[in-house]
């Protein structure tokens, strides 16, 4: 064997004896980390995963009943750059000192080589800087040595933030930012489509934790807010990595009754009046009278800068209705037997004092002997105050405990947070006027909504059915929960008392000679030729320093329509509307304020539910389709 052929054997027996070594050591380092060292790497492991994250779920949903969305959480993006990260650096700069020091000597790196592709990415999809001022602030920040720039103030929407995903350079940094050093934080921040429109009834929600603070929102926050996963950071090729352990659970759907396109046109009918005569806030509310939905709510207040916004649930909060409230109390007396529509009372222009001690004047003042019907149509108050209380023994108990017993004061919960109930007080002992007041709508309170409610269930028939605002809630598309109609009484009153009172709110809108909401004077107010509403207008001094002010009003009309087929209840409410000379008519009541509001808002909703179509520039009647 020659000297060439042992040293190639020997190279190749070392060569195999380490080897050999290798695998060894490899085995044993095996052994030991799955013995001896076992604990060790599982509390390392434990340590690493004790860095526990809630993982936010998405905030339900808010629609209309048509599908379309009112209220949602959409993902929005905030860019910061990282200017010193290790992806940006092929080699290391320099930096000159002396003279110069500080300034940066660019090496052959992608920051280099990138930063105008950035700069002018940025400029053109934000564009709220110019090419050379971005290029300027990340260069600036490179110099300082930062770690963190902010690249942009506002949040960025889902479609810029795919238009700069389209860069290349910008792209490479999608799943570790150490690439490219740009760095994306996604926040969830909730919308509405449709803007401000019924901004008050679907709510809002804080800017820090999101949860409900009015509306809807508010209500259902704990349903709409949904349940947060579990997550564990850890450090994945030099960034932190959430890793899901368990998924979060997305908030609920809410299905709201409120009708967008119907909802938009009662805000703008409302709008024009409040703002042309400075009233101190509007109100306006729409319902099926067969189901008790509550198809648009407006809301309108006048803040400090004069103008209009939906700061107050108006049509959720109680205050003296005024004459609107009569129709309650005739048709208390209707359903007891106690008056007929043909019952004479005589009524005076003069004041008159009930049981000598309380005054009560009419608005339409006349000497003249009127039907009960007349009484109702004309809305006089001494009318009123001298047939209903005798015809309950002038006992304020008896009274109430008819309101009671027909169910018009509703304890039922709302959707709408803080939203108030009726407040009827039983007069103190030996306070034997009282009820004088309360059969015209004083000393009494309701909801806008409640009226609403009274009224629908006149013209269903007598059906009482307390109002809602959301007909369903989903999970994932599914449906998990279909909110039952609350009726509160099947019949609240007797179907003959029905017909007689709505013989009366007939009277209100189509008698020329008595009615506050007929033609008066060339104003058309509540008449319609495309649509018949019935009615009952109401005005009610205001409370101001504790005593009613003669010269500050609440107006109001609530209405059904069309009279020959109810489908929905309207009422509109208007406070304190300013005298302007430069207006005609230089002042509205409640007929030609809000009984035209109403009558408006009619005309229009049977166009967009199809009982009219426009033909040569009017709307003309066709036959609806149920």
């Amino acid at each position: 064997m020659n000297t060439d052929h042992k040293s190639t054997i020997l190279r190749f027996a070392i060569i195999f004896l380490i080897m050999v070594c290798g695998f060894l050591a490899v085995l044993v380092k095996i052994i030991l980390v799955q013995t001896k060292e076992s604990d060790h790497w599982r509390l390392a492991e434990e340590v690493q995963e004790t860095h526990v994250v809630s993982v936010p779920p998405t905030r339900g949903n808010i629609y209309d009943c048509n599908g379309q969305l009112m209220a949602s959480s959409i993902p929005r993006f905030r860019l910061h750059m990282d200017p010193m990260a290790g992806g940006l650096v092929n080699k290391q700069d320099t930096i000159k000192k002396g003279k110069k020091q500080g300034t940066i000597i660019p090496a052959d790196t992608a920051f280099w080589n990138n930063i105008d592709t950035l700069s002018a990415s940025l400029s053109r999809v934000l564009g709220d800087k110019t090419k050379q001022e971005y290029r300027a602030m990340i260069v600036d920040a490179k110099q300082k040595r930062k770690h963190y720039l902010l690249l942009t103030q506002d949040t960025i929407s889902f479609l810029q933030y795919t238009r700069l995903m389209d860069v290349p350079f910008i792209a490479r940094g999608r799943e570790n930012s150490n690439r490219n050093g740009l760095i994306w934080d996604t926040i969830k921040v909730r919308t509405r489509p449709f803007g401000n429109l019924a901004s008050r009834t679907v709510g809002t929600t804080g800017s820090t934790r999101g949860h409900g603070l009015t509306g809807l929102e508010c209500q259902y926050d704990s349903l709409l807010v949904g349940q947060p996963g579990v997550g564990v950071v850890r450090r994945v090729a030099g960034r932190d990595k959430t890793i899901i352990q368990q998924e979060p659970v997305n908030g609920v759907d809410i299905v709201t009754t409120i009708d967008a396109n119907i909802q938009d046109l009662v805000e703008k009918e409302l709008r024009g009046p409040v703002e042309t005569y400075g009233a101190k806030w509007g109100c306006c509310v729409l319902m099926d009278v067969h189901t008790g939905e509550i198809k648009a709510v407006a809301n309108l207040s006048r803040d400090k800068n004069g103008t209009y916004r939906e700061t107050e649930d108006r049509a959720f909060m109680r205050a003296e209705p005024g004459s609107t409230f009569k129709t309650v109390a005739m048709l208390a007396a209707l359903d007891d037997k106690k008056i007929t529509l043909n019952t004479p009372v005589e009524v005076t222009a003069a004041p008159w004092k009930y049981k000598g001690v309380l005054e009560h004047v009419d608005a339409h003042k006349m000497n003249a002997t009127l039907t009960m019907l007349q009484v109702l149509a004309v809305s006089s108050n001494i009318g009123m105050a001298k047939i209903i209380p005798a015809a309950y023994d002038g006992s304020a108990t008896k009274f109430i405990d008819k309101l009671d017993r027909m169910g018009v004061i509703d304890t039922l919960p709302y959707d709408i947070p803080r939203a108030q109930r009726a407040l009827i007080r039983r007069p103190n002992k030996g306070d034997y006027v009282t009820i004088s007041k309360m059969v015209y709508g004083y000393s009494v309170e309701l909801t806008p909504v409640q009226i609403a409610m009274i009224y629908s269930a006149i013209a269903n028939g007598g059906r009482l059915i307390h109002p809602s605002l959301v007909r369903e809630l989903q999970q994932d598309g599914e449906v998990i929960y279909r909110a039952p109609q609350q009726v509160i009484r099947e019949q609240f009153c007797s179907p003959e008392a029905i017909a007689d009172i709505r013989k009366a709110l007939h009277a209100v809108v189509w008698d020329n000679e008595h009615g506050t909401a007929a033609l008066s004077n060339g104003w058309q107010q509540a008449q319609s030729e495309l649509v018949h509403i019935a009615g009952k207008t109401g005005t009610a001094q205001m409370i101001i320093g504790g005593l009613h002010n003669r010269d500050h009003h609440r107006i109001s009309f609530v209405g059904y329509f069309p009279e020959e087929d109810p489908q929905y209840t309207c009422i509109c409410v208007i406070e304190d509307a300013q005298r302007r000379e430069d207006q005609n008519p230089p002042t509205i009541n409640a007929g030609r304020g809000c009984g035209a509001i109403v009558r408006r808002i009619a005309e229009k909703v049977m166009a967009y539910t199809g009982c009219y179509v426009e033909h040569d520039g009017q709307l003309k009647l066709q036959q609806r389709i149920q």
